[in-house]
């Protein structure tokens, strides 16, 4: 090994992981998440110890599939209906209640940074969503809590102003190593 590495004129060991399909994203499934995102399960997707979500070695952005928050005007006979008001639609970055409560619905993951998000199979479609608070209270996120009378106001702000490159600088996107290996899917399943 000594005689190798002079040889290549390596002075030091290296860090070196051999490439699995089963753990490694490749560059297309990088690429797919991030210009047109993947419809997948929540049994699919990889809780880590800080809650935060992966998909094999990569930190991912998830929503669920179906708009079920968008409300049409029905007819019934000859009274219509009005549509209730559309609640705000959340993206995800951690597994919260609210994804655990859900989840038997689709899910889209995406790594793009920014909304509005793409829609697999609908390439003009996109959608605009807003961090789940939820998910920013489960993680802490910079102090994040609207429960803490004396955090309101900060963590409105935070909300209002959150910046999904600002998280990934905290929680890095891609690779993920943790402690030195890679972890094993443990889907559905929660530290916490």
């Amino acid at each position: 090994m000594l005689s190798l590495r002079r040889q290549m004129n390596a002075r030091r060991p290296g860090h070196f992981v051999l490439f699995d399909a089963s753990k490694h994203l490749s560059g297309q499934e990088r690429s797919q998440l991030e210009n047109q995102g993947v419809t997948t399960s929540y049994d699919s997707l990889r809780v880590l110890p800080d809650q935060t979500l992966a998909i094999k070695n990569g930190r991912v952005i998830v929503f669920f599939a179906g708009n079920s928050t968008s409300h049409k005007e029905k007819t019934s006979g000859e009274k219509t209906v009005q549509p209730q008001k559309k609640e705000k639609e959340f993206f995800h970055v951690a597994a919260c209640s609210v994804l655990r409560d859900r989840r038997q619905e689709a899910l889209i993951v995406t790594t793009c940074l920014t909304s509005p998000f793409p829609v697999p199979g609908m390439e003009s479609k996109r959608r605009s969503l807003t961090v789940c608070p939820e998910c920013l209270t489960l993680l802490a996120y910079k102090g994040f809590s609207l429960t803490r009378n004396r955090k309101i106001r900060y963590s409105e702000n935070l909300l209002r102003n959150f910046q999904l490159q600002d998280f990934f600088r905290v929680y890095t996107l891609y690779p993920l190593r943790i402690e030195g290996h890679f972890l094993t899917p443990q889907a559905g399943t929660s530290a916490r």
